[in-house]
């Protein structure tokens, strides 16, 4: 169990070290900033407005950080997708 728990903390600290995730982080921490942005977001949350969606979708920052989620998620995707084939190894398939 203690090795198995090593080597997740392992793949922890490689996918901090990716380009996607360094890339989130960078985005997360400028929105955080845009207290502008993060009203808009949060009034949109609450009334669901087409009109606010479209000005936040406006902003470089929000595009930006949109994109760089997409690109972490198909990063999960490949991930998910190893540890599949992974798992079917050690299995017998009857």
């Amino acid at each position: 169990m203690e090795k198995l728990i090593e080597k997740v903390n392992e793949l922890k600290q490689i996918l901090d070290e990716t380009p996607q995730v360094k890339k989130i982080k960078d985005l997360n921490k400028k929105l955080q900033e845009n207290e502008e942005l993060l009203n808009k977001i949060k009034l949109y949350n609450q009334t669901r407005k087409e009109n606010i969606k479209e000005e936040i979708y406006s902003y470089e920052l929000y595009k930006e950080y949109k994109q760089a989620e997409t690109e972490l998620n198909i990063l999960i995707l490949e991930i998910n997708s190893k540890l599949k084939k992974i798992s079917r190894k050690g299995k017998c398939n009857i």
